[in-house]
Formats: structure tokens, C-alpha cells, sequence
């Protein structure tokens, strides 16, 4: 909103004042290509109420480095969100890799003039693989991270710059002491890929081995340098709904080693529309492939079952409701 109050200034450029509403994403997983749908619906369904002179100047780019966007899922539903933000004239650029951001500034004399010396204005472009450059005034990045220092700088084995764990998440030589999950981590010989899904399965997993062996553990018994023993079988976290978690004992079987299940793939695609990727779920489901408005209220309705409260579940409806309605609330305080 702080871009469209300066683009507002009837003293800048043109060239300045399209900066300012260049919005640019980087990365084509399902988290960005979600945020670059619901930036675009705010900005043409809400912000356009209170700007309407200067939204048709709003510019928004996709950026992904791969052949396409959403490589996890379908390659038919796939091209189906690729389609559907061209057809919303978002700028999707596929195999363009992000090689750096500049600084540049310009001479307020010569608007079209960009000067690597420090003039009198400053602007930020990021730079294209293919050799363009595009002016912006917001970037969002998500097109994956680093490992964090701690990880990185720790004397652990290493694979592509995450920690190698065993399949029951333990670090290997460390006398089954140190347990490694989510982004940080990955399984020997049993990969996956690094999604909120599995690393909160991860999460239920080891919770499961503390609560219920490990927490038993007299530490005292255990003699110094001896590996700890393996936990007894757990039952995987396949049902995502807290109040379903019984059917996790009827519908899959326990092991001591970390199961991961798959739940199906969704992206949502602002109000209405989605996919949805469920030709390999192991929810007890007909395995499909979903769009538009069913694949919408599917992601909806397992939002929904991820609430921690029932008061949240009443309430988040209640808010949509009222957005649908009246908008969103675009206030500053």
C-alpha cells in the first residue's frame, strides 16, 4: 500500500511510477504461485477501489528457474495454473533463473538514463539469466533456502546441505541422541521432499517415540557410550484432522522407522479456483486430479481441519464470509 501512496506523487516519473507497482515472485512452488493468485486479487479486486487511476500500471512477475511451475504435481494441472495466470496477465517466466539484484540510480534530469554512480534517485532491478532486467519496488523470494549456519558450520554428514538422519531421524554416530526433521534434514536412502507436510509428520513421529519410549527411559541403565535403544512402533500421521487421528491405527500399520504418507498435493488459486493432486494420496479417497472451484473447496475445507481450536474453525468461515462481502480490510494504523 506504502508503493501506491508514492505512486500517487504527480511529481515523479513514469518510469518511477511503474517501478513502484512492479511486483515481483520468485520461485514456482506452490507457495509462491499461491501468493503471486492472492496478490493479484487483492490488488484488482480491492486496492483497485481506492487507486483506480493508477492499477492498470500494477505489473506483476513470476519468476521460476525450472521448466515449468508446480514440478510436484501433475504436469496437466500444472499447465492448468500456468494458464489460468497468463490468462489474469501475470508475467510468468519460466527457465529464468533470479542471478542478482542492483542497485542502481538514475539522474532526475534524464529519467531514461540508469548511472552506476550515486545520483540524486535510487531504484533496485532484479537480473534475469536471459540477459533482462526488471525494475521493482517489492520482491518476494521463495525459491528455496540455505541451510541455516548452525546446520551448515556443524560436523555432521552432509547431503546437498541438509543433515543425513536414519530412518528413525537419528544422526548417524551420535549414539542415537540426536534427532534431525523438516528442511533440515534428510533420510538416507529414502528422500523426501521438503514440505510442510512431511515435516510435520515428522514432527507427530518423533513426538510419538518421546511420549511413549523414550520418556520411559531410565538414561541411568544405559551405559556410557551405549546406543540408545530403538523406539517400539508407531502408527503414522496419514489423517491431517486431529478428532480423525484414530483412523490412523485402522487404516495403516506401526512401525519403529518413520512412515511418511501421502496426503495429496493442493494449491489454491486466489477466490475460486485451485488445484488439487490426489492420484497419489494415501487417504482413504478416489485418487484424482481436481481444478477450479471443487479443487477450491477442498483446500479450504483441509485449512480448515489444520486449526488448532474449534473457535477457530467458527471464526475463519465468519471472516471469509465477510470478506466476500464487504473485502478486505486495506486500513493502516
Amino acid at each position: 500500500l506504502e508503493c501506491f501512496e508514492r505512486a500517487t506523487n504527480p511529481n515523479i516519473s513514469d518510469f518511477e511510477r511503474r517501478r513502484l507497482l512492479s511486483f515481483v515472485v520468485v520461485g514456482g512452488g506452490p507457495t509462491s504461485c499461491e501468493f503471486t493468485a492472492e496478490l493479484h486479487d487483492f490488488l484488482k479486486k480491492d486496492v483497485r477501489k481506492w487507486y483506480p487511476d493508477i492499477i492498470d500500471l500494477v505489473k506483476i512477475t513470476l519468476v521460476e528457474a525450472g521448466p515449468g511451475i508446480l514440478g510436484s504435481f501433475d504436469k496437466v494441472l500444472a499447465e492448468y495454473y500456468l494458464e489460468s495466470l497468463r490468462e489474469k496477465e501475470i508475467d510468468v517466466r519460466i527457465n529464468t533463473a533470479v542471478v542478482g539484484i542492483e542497485d542502481r540510480y538514475m539522474d532526475n534530469k534524464d529519467d531514461d538514463e540508469c548511472q552506476l554512480d550515486e545520483g540524486d534517485h535510487h531504484y533496485t532491478v532484479a537480473k534475469l539469466a536471459d540477459g533482462d532486467e526488471v525494475p521493482f519496488a517489492t520482491l518476494v523470494w521463495s525459491g528455496g533456502l540455505a541451510p541455516v549456519k548452525f546446520i551448515d558450520g556443524a560436523c555432521i554428514e552432509m547431503e546437498r546441505g541438509r543433515a543425513v538422519v536414519d530412518d528413525y531421524l537419528r544422526l548417524p554416530g551420535e549414539k542415537g541422541r540426536i534427532f534431525a526433521l523438516g528442511d533440515c534434514a534428510t533420510v538416507k536412502n529414502n528422500s523426501h521432499i521438503a514440505t510442510a507436510s512431511v515435516a510435520e509428520q515428522q514432527a507427530y513421529y518423533l513426538g510419538d517415540c518421546f511420549n511413549d519410549y523414550y520418556s520411559k527411559l531410565d538414561l541411568l541403565e544405559v551405559e556410557e557410550g551405549e546406543d540408545l535403544p530403538l523406539p517400539g512402533p508407531v502408527y503414522p500421521a496419514l489423517m491431517p484432522w486431529a478428532p480423525a487421528e484414530f483412523m490412523n491405527k485402522i487404516l495403516c500399520d506401526s512401525s519403529p522407522k518413520f512412515q511418511y504418507k501421502n496426503r495429496g498435493s493442493m494449491a489454491v488459486m486466489g477466490s475460486g479456483g485451485g488445484v488439487a493432486d490426489l492420484t497419489h494420496t494415501d487417504l482413504p479417497i478416489v485418487k484424482t486430479k481436481l481444478s477450479g472451484f471443487a479443487a477450491f473447496v477442498i483446500w479450504r475445507t483441509t485449512y480448515l481441519t489444520k486449526q488448532l481450536s474449534w473457535s477457530n474453525m467458527m471464526l475463519i468461515p465468519m471472516y471469509w464470509f465477510k470478506t466476500w462481502v464487504f473485502g478486505r480490510d486495506i486500513s493502516r494504523f
